[in-house]
């Protein structure tokens, strides 16, 4: 399927060396060097990490085909489960007050790597038996209906219209997030807070990722002529559509960051040579040196204080992932596995809690409340989410999972890359975007915003059967 080392063009070879120099060596170097060691014996443990998802990357950018689900879910390994706790950790400090016992954090340490092989082998498991095996799994492909797109774009200007009414008018879009949040929490209950806020942003934005697929695919969708000047008013328009209801002030970082992310991928062209080593390296920028502080509307009262990139990984709560696996430890430890709950939590998120009494709240929120965090919305990422519904076993058989469907909607997206534009080819790019945010959590979060763009897709695509 893929070429050998030997046959690599002398440009990945390049790619691959560099990227390795500076994920594995470099950067956890200049880490360790700016932050005094006060526990370097944990930080040898986390190294292993930093060199596991550095090593992946390297060989990403060496190989260079667009494994765009694999880009992403590295980069949030790399960097919010390898640098970040590193950081954490030599210097004693966490984004939220608390202390930990060493074995607590070489458990915590210990349960990313097992999640890293678990995700590696679903994905090879994937590859070697199911995507190259001639077992049709699904007898039909879906592909992209212009008119459905038409459709659904024209119907997100009254779904937002609606949504507006809901959640309080323009005042109250326009406000800071965290504004925005209290007057909903007042008015909405949890389950209308998720549902209203994804109706709000999700049909909206997803029309207009769609209206712009169908515009760079327009030769093959046969938009031409006075199709081609309406198509591109339709444009014009749900980016003012998208202007209002996913402005920057009220919108968080991670759905315009899906959104942004999702385009650029659709846009730009691939060179097997360059394209991955070049994502990797501007992603890697981006994250570490702008995403800190993208969030500077969240609050009226946010003052933006330029720090040292060791700083904001050990301290700023954008990075709070591993802390957050290590009090899902604790958590565990004191009151037990969950037995699922978790996780039906998320499934039925939908479900207001005026009927479900005893409905579960958020994983973060859980645990943060547990710990005695004044502030509760924090993340969860998917490795606690495992932990806390089934331990070690619930790790290794969530991630593994995760392996086997990202990798065969990866498979299958480059496949189609070059085919006439299909749901896959106009999807993963965008669940590589959205990874970040759904890897991070916590999951009842994580599903409520991907289930309205899942059927977003779904309802924007035709069937088509396989030929036999």
């Amino acid at each position: 399927m893929y070429p050998s080392f030997t046959r690599l063009h002398l440009e990945n070879w390049c790619w691959g060396i560099c990227t390795f120099c500076t994920l594995v060596i470099f950067l956890p170097l200049t880490v360790l060097y700016r932050a005094p060691q006060d526990n370097f014996g944990i930080a040898i443990v986390l190294l292993l990490g930093v060199g596991y998802s550095g090593t992946r990357l390297a060989f990403l950018a060496l190989r260079g085909h667009n494994k765009l689900l694999s880009l992403t879910f590295w980069l949030f390994a790399y960097i919010w489960l390898g640098l970040a706790p590193l950081a954490q950790v030599s210097t004693g400090r966490f984004p939220w007050p608390s202390a930990y016992p060493e074995h607590v954090l070489i458990y915590s340490a210990t349960i990313i790597l097992v999640g890293y092989a678990s995700y590696d082998l679903g994905s090879w498991l994937a590859n070697r038996y199911l995507y190259n095996s001639k077992i049709q799994l699904i007898p039909y492909s879906l592909f992209i209906s212009k008119y459905r797109v038409y459709i659904l774009s024209f119907l997100a200007f009254p779904i937002a219209i609606l949504s507006l009414i809901k959640v309080g008018g323009f005042h109250v879009v326009f406000s800071t997030r965290a504004a925005y949040e209290q007057m909903l929490v007042l008015t909405l209950t949890k389950a209308g807070l998720l549902i209203w806020n994804a109706l709000l942003r999700v049909p909206a934005s997803i029309a207009l990722v769609l209206a712009w697929f169908v515009w760079i695919n327009r030769k093959q969708f046969s938009v031409r002529g006075w199709q081609s000047i309406w198509h591109l008013g339709l444009l014009l328009s749900l980016l003012a559509l998208n202007l209002v209801v996913n402005n920057p002030l009220s919108n968080s970082r991670y759905l315009l960051g899906t959104i942004a992310l999702g385009i650029a991928f659709m846009t730009f062209g691939w060179n097997k040579r360059r394209s991955l080593g070049v994502w990797i390296m501007v992603l890697l920028l981006a994250f570490l040196l702008i995403f800190p502080y993208a969030d500077i509307f969240r609050s009226e009262y946010e003052d933006l204080w330029f720090q040292p990139v060791s700083t904001q990984l050990a301290t700023n709560a954008d990075f709070d992932c591993f802390q957050q696996v290590a009090n899902t430890v604790v958590y565990v430890t004191n009151y037990g596995l969950t037995g699922g709950r978790q996780l039906l939590g998320a499934v039925l998120f939908w479900v207001p809690r005026s009927i479900w009494l005893d409905k579960p709240m958020g994983s973060g929120q859980l645990v943060a409340q547990q710990f005695g965090y004044g502030y509760t919305n924090l993340s969860s990422p998917l490795w606690a989410e495992a932990y806390i519904n089934a331990g070690i076993i619930g790790l290794i058989v969530g991630l593994l999972l995760y392996g086997v469907v990202t990798s065969l909607l990866q498979n299958a997206y480059i496949a189609s890359y070059k085919q006439k534009p299909s749901l896959i080819a106009a999807l993963v790019p965008i669940l590589a975007a959205y990874q970040i945010f759904f890897l991070r959590g916590d999951l009842i979060n994580g599903v409520a915003l991907l289930a309205p763009v899942m059927a977003y897709f779904l309802v924007a695509s035709r069937v088509v059967l396989k030929n036999p």
